[in-house]
């Protein structure tokens, strides 16, 4: 029996989703697992603590979590700590700080590594493993500015380390809001990164979410833009199953070895053949949607990679 603790973000009832996936799933195979509010991390001494709940009865979606005994706990004694939410992004570098120091104590899924250097963009564009749209990013929207009217096209405008479609803009060098919004993106000055990427024609037909799991891609969906531009489900994107093709699976194939090397255990990957679009180091969704497509529940596969490792 292994003592495995999910660092997840506060809510008031638990939702359908990666968390609540893996921990029946591991409490039916007689695990201590608990749940841990990765905005409660901090520093006793030479421990980090958490307010963490055990765990003893298989969890419900729209469960409130008020039933559950929040307590102050030392991390130090757990066997795996899987991290599935950021919380604030003014406390980020606190928190992976101390995450970094439990790290030479308790196995951590994913690596700080790949959590600090995948969950922005911006390692994609020096791999020569695979193809990354154009990109440039600056806090500067007068250079950025420069170069969408001399190079012409669509681009995309958005945070570096950005999720769930929020932020996300395509914008021409003759529409007359995209000044603005690159003044926008960099907070007009005040030391905000933006990303720009060249737009990728081919995602009018659908980008492929890949999740990964100890190196290897364990299952895929399709999503295609409905609403407006973005590709994300919580955006309003359709989602239908979908096989990889031959050189997709040979680009997932370069992908998980790649991923393996970082540390990434559990990772899903936006692909648009032959671009790798961005990786999703942090609880990628597709879980949910693919028993929904498929009728297949890849937790038990998930869970059975990243624990041989």
């Amino acid at each position: 029996m292994s003592k495995i603790g999910f660092l997840i973000g506060d809510a008031d009832v638990f939702a359908e989703g990666n968390y609540l996936y893996f921990t029946n799933l591991l409490i039916a195979e007689g695990h201590a697992i608990s749940l841990c509010l990765v905005e409660s991390l901090s520093l006793h001494k030479s421990l980090i603590m958490a307010k963490a709940a055990a765990i003893e009865t298989p969890l419900q979606a729209g469960q409130s979590t008020a039933d559950l005994n929040f307590q102050e706990t030392p991390l130090d004694d757990m066997d795996l700590l899987w991290l599935l939410a950021l919380g604030y992004k003014s406390t980020f570098l606190d928190k992976i700080q101390l995450l970094y120091n439990l790290s030479s104590k308790v196995r951590i899924v994913n690596s700080i590594e790949s959590i600090m250097y995948l969950k922005s963009k911006y390692l994609l564009s020096y791999s020569d493993l695979f193809s990354y749209p154009e990109s440039y990013a600056s806090s500067d929207w007068e250079s950025l500015w420069e170069i969408i009217r001399n190079r012409g096209g669509k681009w995309i405008l958005k945070p570096p380390a950005g999720s769930f479609g929020r932020d996300v803009f395509i914008v021409e060098p003759q529409q007359s809001n995209t000044r603005a919004l690159l003044q926008n993106m960099t907070a007009h000055g005040s030391g905000q990164y933006c990303l720009m990427q060249r737009y990728v024609e081919e995602i009018a037909e659908g980008e492929k979410r890949v999740l990964f799991a100890g190196g290897r891609s364990v299952g895929q969906y399709k999503r295609k833009a409905v609403i407006d531009h973005r590709t994300n489900v919580i955006q309003g994107a359709r989602t239908e199953a979908c096989d990889l093709t031959d050189k997709e699976t040979d680009l997932c194939r370069r992908i998980g070895q790649y991923l393996a090397g970082m540390g990434a255990e559990f990772a899903g990957v936006d692909m648009v053949y032959p671009y790798v679009i961005e990786f999703n180091v942090i609880n990628p969704g597709g879980l949910k949607t693919i028993f929904e497509l498929t009728g297949v529940n890849l937790a038990a596969q998930i869970i059975d990679r990243v624990l041989a490792d």
